[in-house]
């Protein structure tokens, strides 16, 4: 779709605006499906750290996309922008080498989810509420000791 869109030329306004929608939707469903798979990557206790790093990584990459996109588009002195098809194949490479880079993230997370799954003391535990507790516990931390909020 984005190699369509950056290939349009002269379009009338109706058009655009309903392509662009569309990308708008499919982007943000392939980003929450990303984020989701992404955070089942590190242990619950690592996750908020995980999750700081990735975002900034997130921040600076489109950054640096905007950067080469920058770089790439250019206006020639009639006004009309030249190379934005090239953008165009560039983001559909761009998305083709993300879907390959994060198959193996996919099995990794699976492979997880099945050894956790199918061991005795995590399934014996019940679910993990946070902190290390437990359904049933007596509220102190994964190290026993009191939590300050707690009585």
């Amino acid at each position: 779709m984005v190699a369509i869109y950056c290939n349009l030329g002269v379009t009338p306004l109706g058009v655009v605006v309903l392509i662009n929608s569309v990308l708008f939707v499919a982007i943000t469903a392939r980003m929450i499906t990303a984020m989701a798979l992404t955070s089942a990557v590190p242990d619950m206790q690592d996750r908020g750290a995980f999750m700081s790093v990735n975002s900034s990584l997130q921040q600076f990459s489109g950054g640096l996309a905007s950067s080469v996109a920058g770089l790439i588009v250019v206006q020639r002195t009639d006004g009309h922008l030249v190379h934005y098809n090239l953008l165009g194949y560039v983001v559909a490479v761009a998305v083709g080498a993300t879907v390959a880079l994060m198959y193996p993230i996919h099995k990794a997370v699976m492979a997880k989810a099945a050894a956790s799954a199918a061991s005795p003391l995590t399934a014996a535990a019940g679910p993990d509420l946070g902190m290390g507790e437990t359904p049933g516990s007596t509220g102190n931390g994964a190290d026993g000791a009191m939590s300050a909020d707690r009585p």
